[in-house]
């Protein structure tokens, strides 16, 4: 099942879990208060998140453990497998998932946490097309944070299983596009009131499931650290770094060494508008000598852009845009730019309506097809609770490739419906 569909689909079960996770997830950009405030990783901030943990609905309760079970099961319609511009290929898919969330409040400081999402795509007509694998779903992990003092310490591994190639911006001509991710690492946030420093080290490990792409696979290194300061009630700067070590098993894609430095700023601009914006240098260096024949080094700027604007309690939006490089398939690397809006409309009882629209420019650096591309689409998608434990989700999704090289544009139309049913 396609992700987005897949989280729309349970959304309204889950909004009060979301917005916890959500809240979580930007704590480190809501310290904007210029007068002393308590801890983002104190006991204080610890005990409002156990109080909140204790608010997530769930369907089983194991001890102190709480789990929410469901059940997925969606059929689609795609026009074209195989992202061809001719001879397409058409199929309807059957995607049955099954997830788990699970929460488990160690101490009064510690938090373990599950989410996983298992699944499986039977093709009708192309029954070679089928999952080789189980799906493991995007946003899948075990986390563990750990609270000490003003320090709060996150252990993670985050994995996924994914066989669809139109999530990569280079492909074309391909059915399975099969690959297991997996970062493993740790975080730690230190809060000093009107500073926030943040240091993280990941271990990225990508394994194709597929022959044809197995000179994919790869490791990399990767470390981050951001200083944040806060500039007044409304406002807060700061810096961003990281370094990211990549080497392939085989002697086809280059290794490279690649690093990010820049200045970023946050904004509340209104009670409803809050942007962040980010830009800086971006280095990769690459080895030579692959199969590639790409000998190219990116020696680039990156740049970012987010809006977030909250039309009213039922209607929200974000318009994100960028400039970066990126490791590519068939080159060292591609060169791109993106634009992407989406929006929530959840203006009706138990109905929840979301759309997506994005446009994306890339420039190969060389190699295999060395490609210039643009792409564009976008999705809607229709959510409705129908008891509380049944939600029904209705997916159209559209993606047009362009490609200065032969042979290499598609269109695919998706339509999907789905149910849920959560324990």
């Amino acid at each position: 099942m396609n992700i987005h569909h897949y989280t729309l689909a349970r959304a309204p079960h889950r909004l009060r879990y979301i917005a916890f996770a959500a809240l979580l997830v930007l704590l480190p950009n809501l310290r904007a208060q210029e007068a002393v405030r308590p801890s983002l990783a104190g006991e204080a901030a610890a005990e409002a998140r156990r109080q909140s943990i204790e608010q997530i609905p769930y369907n089983l309760l194991a001890g102190p453990v709480r789990f929410r079970f469901s059940i997925t099961t969606g059929v689609e319609y795609n026009d074209n497998i195989n992202l061809a511009e001719k001879d397409k290929q058409d199929d309807v898919i059957i995607r049955p998932q099954f997830n788990i969330d699970a929460i488990w409040p160690v101490t009064q400081l510690n938090t373990l946490r599950l989410d996983l999402g298992l699944g499986y795509a039977f093709y009708l007509n192309h029954s070679n097309a089928n999952t080789n694998n189980v799906l493991i779903a995007p946003g899948s992990q075990l986390a563990f944070d750990i609270f000490i003092q003003d320090f709060r310490i996150n252990l993670h591994d985050r994995f996924s299983l994914q066989q669809d190639p139109v999530a990569q911006l280079q492909l074309s001509n391909v059915v399975d596009y099969g690959r297991f991710e997996n970062t493993a690492g740790i975080s730690v946030l230190w809060d000093l009131n009107k500073a926030v420093l943040t240091f993280g080290y990941d271990h990225y490990t990508y394994v194709s499931t597929t022959d044809t792409f197995s000179y994919l696979n790869r490791n990399a290194e990767e470390l981050t650290f951001s200083a944040y300061f806060a500039l007044s009630s409304t406002t807060g700067a700061g810096l961003e770094s990281s370094a990211v070590y990549n080497y392939y098993d085989k002697n086809f894609l280059n290794d490279s060494v690649s690093y990010t430095v820049g200045p970023f700023v946050e904004t509340q601009l209104t009670n409803y508008l809050r942007l962040r914006a980010s830009a800086g240098y971006q280095l990769i260096n690459f080895d030579s000598g692959g199969g590639v024949n790409d000998t190219s080094d990116s020696n680039n700027f990156y740049a970012y852009i987010l809006l977030s604007h909250r039309l009213n309690a039922a209607i929200t939006q974000t318009l994100a845009a960028g400039h970066e490089s990126e490791l590519g398939v068939n080159s060292n690397f591609v060169e791109l730019n993106y634009v992407r809006h989406t929006a929530t409309w959840a203006i009706i009882n138990r109905v929840l309506l979301a759309s997506e629209l994005f446009y994306e420019d890339g420039d190969d650096s060389g190699g295999l097809f060395s490609e210039h591309i643009q792409r564009y689409g976008g999705a809607l998608t229709l959510a409705y609770q129908l008891t509380p434990h049944v939600t029904l989700g209705l997916r159209y999704q559209y993606t047009q490739k362009q490609s200065d090289q032969p042979l290499r544009d598609y269109k695919q139309n998706r339509v999907a419906l789905d149910a849920t049913y959560s324990f």
